[in-house]
């Protein structure tokens, strides 16, 4: 690729995320924006080097690197060691900054990924739909932006941490699926993987981005609707003790909060009076 599209942006503009320019070069040229670019704007290196100074800092872009950074922000770029292979995508849409904030991204974030492949297939893709005939072809470069967003993000895990984390999380939530029914502490679902409490905490936090507790009180609620469909004469205070909870008032009261409506009234807007 050694080219740019921006594409016509028409109805495209009512999506909560759109493409506004894709493309990349074999050998960058240098970028001098003392007033930063319009939109949101993600670059990542394929070959050679690159330095980017933004806010009194410089980062230096090899293969497997990139930056986000949102629109505004002064920077500079160019090229250290040629040639300087780079790809881009730049955006907007009224989504993007509820979604970046829920992918944990700042104003500016220096990524160095694994996997670069798979950004350069998607920002590929892109590239092509955005100079295709399609005449849906905003809607399919949206949700190649949304895959690519979520990619960034994912890539960043170092695979080996990744799995060895989910395998570790994976036995505990196994282990609160096999007894949800049961009174379980937080000492016990440590003890599943020989760890301590606190471990445990730290580990829902950096993988679900949750406490082990409120893991078990989705789950219970997700058996709590199924059992209220399945078996549809048994009484709620049954369907509260066979799903972990003693106090039935407690759990209507829990189940209201999570669902929006009580027991009794999710039991009737999904199967019909009988």
């Amino acid at each position: 690729m050694n080219s740019y599209i921006f594409p016509l942006i028409t109805k495209e503009a009512g999506l909560p995320y759109y493409v506004n320019g894709v493309g990349g070069l074999k050998n960058q040229v240098p970028i001098d924006r003392p007033s930063g670019y319009p939109d949101y704007h993600w670059l990542q290196c394929r070959k050679g080097t690159g330095q980017l100074s933004i806010e009194g800092k410089e980062y230096l872009l090899t293969k497997n690197t990139g930056f986000l950074m949102y629109p505004g922000i002064p920077h500079t770029y160019a090229a250290v060691e040629e040639p300087w292979e780079t790809r881009w995508v730049t955006f907007q849409g009224k989504g993007v900054p509820a979604l970046t904030q829920a992918l944990g991204f700042r104003e500016f974030c220096f990524f160095t990924f694994h996997y670069g492949h798979i950004l350069d297939s998607i920002i590929a893709d892109i590239f092509a739909l955005a100079q295709s005939r399609d005449g849906a072809k905003g809607y399919h470069c949206s949700a190649k932006l949304y895959a690519l967003l979520l990619e960034i993000k994912s890539s960043q895990i170092d695979p080996a941490q990744h799995t060895s984390r989910h395998d570790r999380i994976a036995d505990v939530t196994a282990y609160i699926e096999a007894h949800y029914a049961q009174h379980l502490s937080v000492e016990e679902m440590a003890a599943v993987i020989d760890a301590s409490p606190q471990y445990l905490f730290r580990l829902f936090r950096s993988t679900l981005h949750m406490r082990p507790f409120h893991y078990l009180t989705l789950y219970r609620m997700q058996k709590a609707k199924e059992l209220l469909l399945e078996e549809y004469a048994l009484p709620v205070k049954d369907v509260a003790a066979r799903t972990g909870y003693r106090d039935a008032s407690y759990f209507c009261s829990l189940f209201k909060k999570h669902e929006g409506m009580t027991p009794m009234d999710f039991r009737k807007m999904h199967v019909p009076v009988r």
